[in-house]
């Protein structure tokens, strides 16, 4: 924890701190990330690697900043009217896409109805619209937005959709963003290549409604290994990295060529328990034997609780540059529960535990992780095998890329997955909701509570801010009360450039030319 505080105190401002100069000086930038999109589509996948792209050619009605604080997009003002059920957005006038047809509010209503229906798609953004009724364009620049309910976060999900014109989306494939031929947003930079497995590249939209974009052009590099991310930079191959691996953050940080720039993201890592087989794939008894299915039972998912020892996890596996987690929105973050204690790290009572439950020798279980989507992903997955291991569980570890990894997940083919999920609205009932309500597709341990549901709905369904976060609270005490999850932490993001850049770190994780700066 000291040394989250003395990271987040070194960038916490990196603005007024370090000096930014605006605009910035206008030149090529090589940006270096972790992850390669499935597609350029901006709404194939709902996907951190796919979204953070799709920013750059692509506005929402309402955009996100650092924090998640909202600030005006393609729409300049916002609000619900006389009926609860409907709100209006005020668009902006004079704004055309990449290709030159005006932007207007037919354009916003054609995207939600295409984000849940993109054909192909492994997951679309059906999560973001599922309050969306429908929406209807009053004129050109005014569009009335109808939830399905009272809805009070509609804008903060809403700023999560990128929008796409109507004239070249209807009936448009994936690959068709893919090749260009049908990539016109209204961002502040142009697509101009797509090579799979090595790079994009943009230029910028000198008709950005937003004034002219930092950057000439934008190259955005995919180096799966950190250490090949890390050397690109010291090269001078890359201008900037994402997901700085935390054993080189020290290093590169007492480097004078180069600026580290760290801060919590909402983030959370957890592993989702099968709750609903009776009998598990990956688990058997110490012989080989079948058994029924100890994660069914709450006595051994406290025994898990407990055995995963968040300390061991932030220090020795993320280098100090993680926060310890409890629930799944941090503090300072909407839902967050202060009541919630953190687990005790007691392996006597674990073991007490795995003895109740019938399983005093323990037993055999493979969990699974990514190994190229989150910080030490893969590393993570080896450590809690071993600290499972202290209480009787022999585990063995799988771990596949992403890009095939979810698809699994979404099937059910994991017992104990790993996963990673930023809040795409800053608090915690966009995780909560479609990570844990009943016949969710992300659900993945179809874990079923008749109270949650209630209290997820429930806060989902008033337009009373107070009374949406109580039931917000509660719902997450449910929740970690039964333990269908296990959260371990929040990420920290790390984000490194070369000497006379600065970075603004976002909660969300996102890796943006638009937020790389030019020192003074």
């Amino acid at each position: 924890m000291r040394r989250i505080g003395r990271i987040t105190r070194r960038i916490a401002a990196p603005v007024a701190a370090l000096g930014i100069a605006a605009p910035a000086v206008a030149e090529e930038v090589v940006i270096a990330v972790a992850t390669e999109p499935t597609s350029l589509d901006p709404l194939f996948q709902a996907l951190g690697s796919n979204h953070e792209l799709a920013k750059h050619a692509f506005n929402s009605l309402v955009e996100p900043g650092p924090k998640y604080e909202l600030e005006p997009g393609l729409a300049e003002s916002w609000g619900p009217t006389d009926d609860p059920l409907v709100w209006e957005f005020k668009l902006r006038k004079g704004v055309k896409f990449h290709n030159g047809e005006p932007f207007t509010a037919h354009d916003v209503a054609f995207t939600y109805e295409r984000a849940p229906n993109v054909p192909n798609a492994p997951s679309t953004y059906k999560r973001r619209t599922a309050k969306v009724a429908g929406s209807v364009a009053i004129d050109d620049h005014t569009l009335h937005v109808r939830t399905k309910t009272p809805y009070p976060l509609l804008p903060n999900s809403l700023a999560s959709v990128p929008v796409v014109s109507r004239a070249v989306g209807m009936d448009a494939e994936p690959t068709e963003f893919n090749d260009g031929s049908k990539l016109y947003g209204t961002g502040p930079y142009r697509f101009v290549e797509f090579v799979a497995g090595d790079h994009v590249t943009y230029v910028a939209n000198e008709d950005y409604w937003g004034g002219k974009p930092k950057w000439d052009k934008v190259t955005v590099r995919w180096i799966k290994s950190g250490p090949a991310r890390v050397a690109a930079l010291l090269s001078g191959g890359v201008d900037a990295i994402a997901s700085v691996p935390t054993t080189d953050v020290d290093k590169l940080d007492a480097d004078p060529d180069v600026n580290v720039f760290c801060d919590q993201s909402t983030r959370v890592m957890y592993w989702s328990l099968d709750v609903h087989r009776a009998q598990a794939e990956h688990v058997t008894a110490r012989d080989g034997g079948a058994i029924p299915n100890p994660l069914a039972d709450r006595r051994v998912r406290q025994a898990f609780d407990m055995a995963l020892d968040r300390n061991v996890i932030v220090d020795e596996v993320m280098g100090g540059l993680a926060v310890p987690a409890n629930q799944i929105a941090g503090e300072g973050f909407g839902g967050h529960n202060p009541d919630i204690p953190m687990p005790d790290h007691d392996l006597d009572r674990a073991r007490a535990l795995l003895a109740e439950a019938g399983y005093p020798d323990g037993f055999k279980l493979t969990i699974h992780s990514t190994n190229d989507r989150y910080v030490n992903d893969a590393r993570l997955a080896q450590a809690v095998a071993q600290l499972l291991s202290r209480i009787g569980v022999d585990v063995t570890v799988e771990t596949m890329p992403v890009a095939v990894y979810y698809g699994k997940a979404r099937k059910h083919e994991f017992t104990m997955a790993q996963i990673g999920w930023a809040s795409a609205t800053g608090e915690s009932s966009a995780i909560l909701n479609p990570a844990l309500s009943k016949g969710v597709r992300n659900n993945y341990g179809r874990w079923e509570n008749e109270r949650f549901n209630e209290l997820i709905q429930g806060a989902l369904s008033t337009v009373d801010l107070a009374e949406y976060e109580s039931k917000l609270k509660e719902a997450t005490a449910v929740a970690m009360e039964d333990l269908p999850i296990i959260p371990t932490h929040f990420q920290v993001a790390c984000w490194a450039t070369r000497k006379g850049l600065a970075y603004v770190p976002r909660a969300d994780e996102s890796t943006l030319a638009e937020s790389l700066e030019v020192m003074r």
